[in-house]
Formats: C-alpha cells, sequence, structure tokens
C-alpha cells in the first residue's frame, strides 16, 4: 500500500519507504512537535529580548543588558540652550524695598571711601526675592441673634458662603492642588501646611476638601470635555489604573489647547465612548490598539514611535526574514529624518512632501515585499501595514498632525507616576477628581494659566453660586 506521508527533510525517499507505518507516523509527529517546540522557543527568546526600544516596555523595566539608550542629541545638536534659545530669566517685578549700598574702603589702598563720592559707573542692581513668613490669616464671624420684633422668631446671622465650610477658597484649592497636581498624601498635606503656614488641617478636612474641589471643577471639566470632542485633531492613549483595589483605566484624549481624562472599566470601546464618540469627525493620533479601529482610516495616524519598535524587534530577533525588517528600519529612520527636518523649521510643508515622496515609495515596497515572507509576524505586520496604509501619512497634509502619539503619552505620564505612589483611588468619588484635577491643570499647563489662582477661582465660584471660570480655547 503506498503511503500517504511524505519524508521529512533529510531522510531519502528509500530508506522512508522501507520503514514501516508506524514509524512514518511517528517520525512526522515528533518533526511537527519539534517545529512548534522550536517556534516557541524563539519566541520565548524573544520575550527575553524585549526592551523598552523594541517592545512598549517602559525604560524602568530594561535589564543591566539592555543596549544603551540612544543619545538625546540624535540630531547632532549639542546639549543645552540652542544658539537660538531665547533663554528663560526671571522677570523683575517692582521691589518692595530698596536697599542702597556703598562701598566703605578701597581694597588697595585701604582708603576709607564717603558714601556723598559720586558714582564712577552706573551703579548695578541685584534683585532678591524671598518669602515673608507665611501665617493664616484667621477671622472670627461673630453670628448675633435676635428676636423680631414683629413675630418673635430668633433670627441669627449667615455666615458668607465662602466661610462655611472652615477653610477659605485659597485653603481649599492649595489642599487640591497639593494632592493632584503635586500628589503628596494627605498626611503629608497636613504636615507642610503645618510647617510652612502654621495652619493645622486634620485628614478629614484634607480629603473633605479634595472633594469640594473635585466639586468645583466639575464643569471646567464638562467644557474641556465638549472642547475634546469638537477639535480638529486630537492625540489619544490609555493606562491601567485602580479603584478601590479594581482594574479601571484611564484615558486621555489632549489637543494643543485642551486635554481630558475619563476613568473607565473597560479598555475597549465601551470605554473609548466615555471620551470619544464613534462619530468623531476629527483625525484621531494613537497606537494600534483595537479598539481605536473604529475610526476610518481616513481620519486617523497611526504612531510610528510605536510601528518603529516593532519592526526593531523583528530586525533583532534573529530569524530567516529579519533582514527584511531592518530594511524596513532604514526607511523609517529616513522618515523621521525628514519630519524633524519640517518639525524645527528647515523645511517647508510642501518640502516635507517632496522628501517624503521616495521614502512612501520605498516603504510601499517593502510592504509589497513582504508577502514571500513566512515569519508570521513579519505577515501580521505587513497585513496591518496594508490595511492602515491610508492612517499613516496623514500628517504629511494635515496641519497638526504628528507621526507619533508623544503629545497623549506626555499627558499621561503624570498620572502614571501618581498611580506608582497611591495605587490609584479608593472610591468613585476618588476617581472623579482624579479625571478632573488632571484635565484642569493639564489644561492650565497647556495654556500657560497659573494653576492655583484657576482652582482658587473655581472653589470660590462655587462656594457663593458665581458661573465657574473657563478654559476653553480662544478661537
Amino acid at each position: 500500500m503506498d503511503d500517504p506521508l511524505p519524508p521529512p527533510d533529510g531522510i531519502p525517499p528509500d530508506v522512508w519507504n522501507t520503514w514501516p507505518l508506524a514509524a512514518h507516523v511517528l517520525i512526522t509527529t515528533l518533526v511537527q512537535q519539534v517545529a512548534v517546540l522550536t517556534t516557541r522557543v524563539l519566541d520565548l527568546e524573544q520575550r527575553l529580548a524585549q526592551t523598552s526600544q523594541n517592545s512598549s516596555k517602559p525604560p524602568s523595566s530594561d535589564p543591566p543588558s539592555a543596549p544603551p539608550r540612544p543619545a538625546n542629541t540624535p540630531r547632532g545638536r549639542p546639549r543645552g540652550g540652542q544658539p537660538d534659545h531665547p533663554g528663560a530669566t526671571r522677570e523683575r517685578r517692582e521691589p518692595d524695598a530698596i536697599v542702597p549700598l556703598h562701598p566703605t574702603a578701597c581694597p588697595q589702598c585701604a582708603t576709607t571711601l564717603a558714601p556723598t563720592l559720586p558714582d564712577a559707573t552706573p551703579p548695578q542692581t541685584t534683585q532678591v526675592w524671598e518669602l515673608p513668613p507665611i501665617t493664616p490669616h484667621v477671622t472670627d464671624y461673630v453670628q448675633h441673634t435676635v428676636c423680631c420684633p414683629t413675630c418673635a422668631a430668633r433670627v441669627t446671622a449667615a455666615l458668607p458662603p465662602e466661610s462655611r465650610t472652615g477653610y477659605g477658597p485659597r485653603v481649599t484649592a492649595l489642599v487640591g492642588h497639593l494632592h493632584g497636581t503635586y500628589h503628596l498624601s494627605y498626611r503629608a498635606i497636613g504636615d507642610l501646611l503645618a510647617d510652612v503656614a502654621d495652619l493645622p488641617i486634620g485628614l478629614g478636612s484634607v480629603a473633605t476638601s479634595t472633594q469640594r474641589v473635585s466639586q468645583a471643577l466639575a464643569p471646567l471639566d464638562a467644557a474641556i470635555h465638549t472642547a475634546v470632542q469638537t477639535a480638529a485633531v486630537v492625540n489619544i492613549d490609555e493606562t491601567s489604573w485602580r479603584e478601590a483595589g479594581q482594574r479601571r483605566w484611564l484615558w486621555a484624549a489632549t489637543t494643543d489647547q485642551v486635554t481630558s481624562f475619563r476613568i473607565t472599566t473597560s479598555r475597549g470601546r465601551a470605554g473609548l465612548d466615555t471620551l470619544l464618540p464613534a462619530t468623531f469627525d476629527g483625525i484621531v493620533g494613537s497606537d494600534r490598539w483595537n479598539a481605536y479601529n473604529r475610526y476610518p482610516a481616513a481620519h486617523r495616524q497611526l504612531c510610528w514611535a510605536h510601528l518603529t519598535r516593532t519592526i526593531r524587534a523583528l530586525a533583532e530577533g534573529g530569524m530567516r526574514d529579519s533582514p527584511w525588517a531592518r530594511d524596513l528600519l532604514t526607511h523609517v529612520e529616513s522618515m523621521f529624518t525628514a519630519w524633524h527636518a519640517f518639525r524645527d523649521g528647515a523645511a517647508t510643508r510642501a518640502g516635507l512632501q517632496t522628501a517624503m515622496q521616495p521614502i512612501q515609495s520605498a516603504i510601499r515596497t517593502a510592504v509589497e515585499d513582504g508577502r514571500t515572507r513566512t515569519w508570521y509576524k513579519v505577515t501580521a505586520l505587513r497585513q496591518e501595514l496594508l490595511t492602515w496604509r491610508d492612517a499613516l501619512w496623514t500628517f504629511v497634509t494635515h496641519p497638526g498632525v504628528e507621526p507619533t502619539n508623544n503629545a497623549a503619552e506626555r499627558v499621561l505620564r503624570p498620572a502614571v507616576i501618581w498611580r506608582k505612589q497611591c495605587f490609584g483611588a479608593q472610591s468613585a468619588d476618588g476617581s472623579r477628581f482624579v479625571e478632573r484635577i488632571l484635565s484642569v491643570v493639564t489644561t492650565c499647563r497647556q495654556q500657560g494659566r497659573n494653576v492655583w489662582n484657576l482652582l482658587t477661582d473655581a472653589v470660590r465660584a462655587s462656594m457663593t453660586g458665581q458661573p465657574a471660570p473657563t478654559l476653553l480655547p480662544t478661537p
């Protein structure tokens, strides 16, 4: 009877045909198992070789054996301020006091110098900044009670709206600022205020103050959220969060002027709905997480930084198809060189588009060449690039769009540090505070606004029933 099983590689057919069918089945099974285990070993070795440069792992997880990270000056610029950098100097303010200083003796001959001698050169002024002793301003509100002469009812004078909580708007806003912006614990806030401002405050009052700040920021947060949903370009990203020990997801959507945060129970489309609706008609910059696939390719910009790490992992994989990834990586590096020239003002938009034409053509050719590759990771990446090819080059033609999702990752970084310090929120109200304070503080930073003053105005408006201040961008 003819044997239906072909001989494995390395076994001559004439030898193979002399063996019984049972041996054929056994050897074929063993060969298949070896192939599966070999692939698994290679995958595990590649997983062990993952670093922050070829995966989404953070730099803090890199082992000592990881290759050194690229220098911070990839384009050959020296460290520090660049020749055309305007610099940052302390502003000069009107002094509260002026202290004239006159020389008293000559250091050369020890002659005594009278203060009435005329100046040989214009005097120089050195401005010194110092904090005055910080003490709380304590006010006693004495509420008198009188009898109404008409109906004999007892009437007690009402407290001013800003004084009904025991702490004024500036103290309340400062507590929320210290907790939500500088990530101090409740106990550390109490210690700081006691040490620096001689202001005693208990843990319960700190917790109550943060919730008052949260309530005051609710209308500002809602307005920021609406502005994000109607923006022309939005970068979006997500990271894990904790609420009372349960897994949550913190989403961030940022534009050039506002940023909105939301904490949800889902990392999928249900979670994304709370931040950006499926009907959003602007351009979304993001990584390749499948929740973002709801937006059409023509309205997306895939993050080339994430793609670069994926391609680098394939290039370092040591497989037969790794040279294909290395060639593709060379074209990607050329793409970033052209983008940096445009971003730094060395090229116009038209110059960027001209420089990108051969690079786009080379990458398309490389992707087409990938159809002959057999490594499943290469075929998966190639299929993804083909599916979303229209989302790769949006930054070339659309102003305000960048080739990476760094904008969203940057606004999430403080939240990630906060999560590592406090392990998340302990209640739903705590999560709302996190959303609102992150949205307002990040937006203030983007607009160059003073955070504490804005928080104070919001708290005062909330206490007195006045309209909240606005953080909406100016048209």
